[in-house]
């Protein structure tokens, strides 16, 4: 994943070599040989400011969309379809819309934890070139910490919204 200005639909050897030639290894040349799948996507990081109105609700990608850093959005849709699965049940057997808005209620919260994680990570692997170095330094340095590196871990796995 790389940021430019202006990326062709379908990004071929000569444009990904041109980039790491830009932006890759300083130390080891890295050669492209070929390009098996490529395409382009405008990153957005938004979470729908409500998750029912009426008759309506949403889940997963409807209800949220971030870039592809940390890889949850999978993770947060398929816990939105559970989560909205049960309440769904229970309003039909209650015939009470609260499941329904109780799930609204939970699983925003966790999307827009998603969403500013993945924002997140996302600034930090685009970051300028020049700051890379620190950026590297400080996680290095962070890596070592094991509170870090476990607070790191659940937040990844996803485990840390059940």
């Amino acid at each position: 994943m790389a940021t430019v200005e202006e990326a062709p639909e379908h990004p071929d050897v000569a444009f990904v070599q041109r980039l790491l030639d830009a932006r890759g290894p300083v130390k080891e040349r890295v050669v492209v040989e070929e390009v098996v799948w490529g395409s382009r996507f405008r990153v957005h990081h938004r979470v729908a400011d409500a998750y029912r109105s009426g008759r309506v609700v949403l889940a997963g990608d409807a209800a949220h969309v971030h870039s592809p850093a940390g890889g949850q959005g999978m993770n947060a849709g398929l816990q939105d379809a559970a989560a909205l699965g049960e309440a769904l049940g229970q309003a039909l057997r209650s015939g009470s819309a609260a499941p329904l808005d109780a799930y609204a209620a939970a699983r925003r919260p966790v999307a827009e934890q998603v969403v500013a994680f993945a924002g997140r990570l996302t600034a930090l692997a685009t970051m300028n070139r020049r700051l890379r170095p620190l950026r590297n330094l400080a996680l290095r340095c962070l890596a070592v910490l094991p509170p870090f590196r476990r607070k790191l871990a659940w937040r990844l796995s996803g485990l840390v919204y059940r």
